[in-house]
């Protein structure tokens, strides 16, 4: 057969090897059957199996003309800016579009995160032409965004993220196809980058960045879409007068000792069974539970400099604290993706 790309992933397509990735049993397919399964049964399962090297996707993106199109998940902001953009985009221009913002408190303003992803940007080389924010299914902001690439004449687009930040569902919303690319809830879905005709030009797909030891990765595959923040947050804020303990399943422990009165709020998929207890009981907790590898975790304490801030879990949610702490202790294994921040809301 004549070799051509997925529509889906941008795979090519054959029909000689059915455990090969790209496999079809027509000639006339449009989706290789991993994407067929994905689209039409929601068979989630092939995506355990493959990604695409990071390096890989960097040296592609090098090699090719065009505006790039930074995908950043809203309620992940602090993930989607990665140190790639220093070393690989150097000089490059770049739309910045802010997915999921419906999901975000009403009265955060889009000025107040635009603000911070600005300040996280003030010393990296790049050229923003421009910040866009689109809701959770891209649906509202994506016919602002084209007009926004149509006033500045771009004509080629190159989209560029972490997995699973919204790439192949914001393409969808700017072509006003609800299922050209294959989207699914994991990460990895895009194989090969693809190259997309549309009104404007060119858009090229490509497939998200892996982020390493990312908390994710801690959670068996079918228990991933709990964790993901997918519907508007529905914060948790508890009034702390002693030592609390805030036990993350799979990831580990946030414990707590207020000088004086205090409050913690849980930004966290409300699907999350984040569970509290005083700390006095804690090791108690963890051994009924079964938990025990969180407690032998080594610590390290945070200290506190404002009286609002925010601890950040990346991948997966975040604490807002208010007051004054004698000691805020931390229990993970990944520390490179906990870090502590002004608070964003």
């Amino acid at each position: 057969m004549e070799k051509h790309s997925c529509v889906g992933c941008g795979i090519k397509l054959q029909t000689s090897d059915p455990k090969a990735l790209g496999y079809t049993t027509r000639e006339d397919a449009q989706y290789c059957q991993r994407c067929y399964r994905i689209k039409h049964y929601g068979d989630f399962a092939p995506l355990k199996k493959h990604s695409v090297p990071s390096d890989e996707v960097f040296q592609a993106i090098a090699k090719l003309e065009g505006t790039i199109l930074l995908v950043i998940d809203v309620t992940d902001i602090d993930s989607g800016l990665f140190t790639g953009i220093q070393r690989h985009c150097m000089n490059r221009d770049f739309i910045i579009v802010l997915t999921k913002f419906d999901l975000l408190p009403k009265t955060v303003t889009k000025q107040r995160i635009v603000g911070y992803l600005m300040s996280k940007l003030r010393d990296v080389p790049i050229n923003v032409l421009g910040v866009a924010t689109t809701s959770h299914q891209a649906k509202q902001g994506a016919k602002a965004l084209v007009q926004e690439i149509k006033k500045l004449k771009i004509k080629r687009l190159i989209t560029l993220g972490y997995a699973n930040m919204g790439k192949s569902t914001l393409i969808n919303a700017m072509l006003e196809k609800d299922d050209y690319l294959t989207i699914s809830p994991y990460p990895h879905t895009t194989l090969e980058i693809n190259q997309i005709e549309w009104a404007q030009g060119i858009i090229f797909d490509t497939p998200g960045i892996k982020i390493e030891h990312s908390f994710t990765d801690l959670f068996p595959f079918d228990e991933l879409e709990k964790v993901q923040i997918r519907k508007a947050f529905k914060p948790k804020t508890y009034q702390l007068d002693s030592a609390q303990s805030f036990v993350l399943p799979n990831v580990g422990i946030v414990s707590v000792k207020p000088k004086d009165k205090a409050s913690i709020t849980l930004y966290f998929s409300d699907q999350y069974p984040i569970h509290r207890t005083k700390f006095d009981r804690l090791e108690a907790y963890c051994a009924k539970h079964e938990a025990d590898d969180l407690y032998a975790i080594k610590a390290r304490r945070i200290i506190q400099d404002q009286p609002i801030f925010d601890i950040v879990f990346k991948q997966l949610g975040w604490f807002y604290c208010v007051g004054d702490y004698e000691w805020i202790e931390i229990k993970t294994v990944y520390f490179d993706q906990v870090m502590q921040r002004k608070a964003l809301i």
